[in-house]
């Protein structure tokens, strides 16, 4: 009996550790830091609820008005996201970048849901008590996997905007376009399901998307926009993938969802 409760704990574990590695590609190493950009910054660590320590940067604009709060991808860390921070910079808004926990110089490792969720009210706790920035002020940025976190936090409060790029609908369905084998009892810790929860924002609602997208079809962000409450808009890069949004659409990348927010 002892024998076969050890085995169901040794795959399971095992089973864990094969669907995070699909998941989340952390990458300890910086390839940019913000002062090559140009950028003024702030190093800030803290603790989670949980007791996981994170590293992050505090980009600050001057006589900003608003701050954006910008959840990448599941691959590298915020260092590759400066370019998008600076455009941001640029236009009079502060950025916070996080990083989740494994990624860049944040401890810990990210074991389900729950996990990436602690990560981002961290984040929204250290902009209200260290920075008084309200929630008024702050924009949700979720870059593709970030738009999980993103949105879940916009159905608990009213934020002045939520930004998507990229997103998807829920993992089992993202899980079936990439991964038809992969049985769905094993993504149970990770469930990310946008589609149901874009309903219950209470905030703005501006998605960018690219027609060609090969990791989160666009088919997937039409979803989402369509059962997003009003206000919304949407930004279409017509040939634009997963990752060249910025580089293809060029300014009005920025442009748009800034008039659109900020306006």
């Amino acid at each position: 009996m002892a024998e076969t409760v050890h085995h169901k704990v040794m795959f399971k574990a095992l089973t864990h550790s094969i669907v995070t590695s699909l998941l989340f590609f952390p990458d300890e190493d910086f390839i940019e830091l913000p002062k090559n950009l140009g950028l003024v910054s702030e190093t800030v660590e803290y603790l989670t609820d949980d007791g996981v320590k994170l590293h992050n940067w505090f980009l600050p604009a001057e006589g900003a008005k608003a701050c954006l709060l910008f959840l990448h991808g599941n691959a590298g860390n915020i260092s590759g996201r400066l370019p998008k921070a600076a455009g941001w910079v640029k236009r009079g808004v502060s950025v916070f970048l996080l990083d989740y926990r494994g990624y860049g110089k944040s401890e810990g490792k990210i074991d389900n849901e729950v996990d990436l969720y602690l990560d981002g009210v961290a984040a929204l706790k250290w902009l209200k008590e260290k920075k008084g920035i309200p929630l008024s002020q702050i924009i949700l940025y979720g870059e593709s996997l970030g738009s999980s976190l993103a949105t879940e936090l916009a159905t608990r409060e009213k934020f002045k905007g939520l930004i998507l790029e990229a997103p998807f609908t829920n993992l089992l369905e993202l899980a079936r376009h990439h991964y038809s084998w992969l049985p769905s009892f094993l993504l149970r810790d990770f469930p990310f399901n946008n589609l149901e929860k874009i309903a219950k924002i209470h905030s703005p609602f501006f998605l960018i998307h690219g027609t060609e997208d090969e990791v989160c079809p666009y088919e997937m962000g039409q979803k989402i926009l369509a059962q997003a409450p009003e206000p919304k808009r949407l930004f279409t890069v017509p040939g634009g993938a997963h990752n060249d949004l910025r580089d293809r659409a060029g300014e009005p990348y920025f442009d748009r969802p800034y008039e659109f927010l900020m306006g």
